[in-house]
């Protein structure tokens, strides 16, 4: 889910950037084969998400292009 949906109306909740956030998110699930913090529990994710810095691809076999539009989707203030 993405920060601002989790804040809520606070930060303008539900628009175009809650979207770009999951197609980041379904990226590195396709790369790796699951999503992030799947180990934890639902409400914890939550907390990881507003509370950590974004999820990323930590390993290096993937191609620097596909390593930025990750990082690029995964921005927690996309006007940033």
């Amino acid at each position: 889910m993405a920060p601002e949906v989790i804040e809520g109306e606070k930060k303008g909740g539900y628009d175009f950037s809650a979207d770009i956030w999951s197609l980041g998110i379904t990226a590195i699930e396709l790369a790796v084969g699951e999503p992030p913090n799947l180990h934890l529990p639902a409400m914890k994710v939550l907390l990881n998400i507003l509370q950590n810095e974004p999820p990323s691809l930590k390993d290096t076999n993937y191609s620097k292009n596909f390593v930025s539009f990750v990082n690029c989707c995964l921005k927690k203030d996309p006007k940033l």
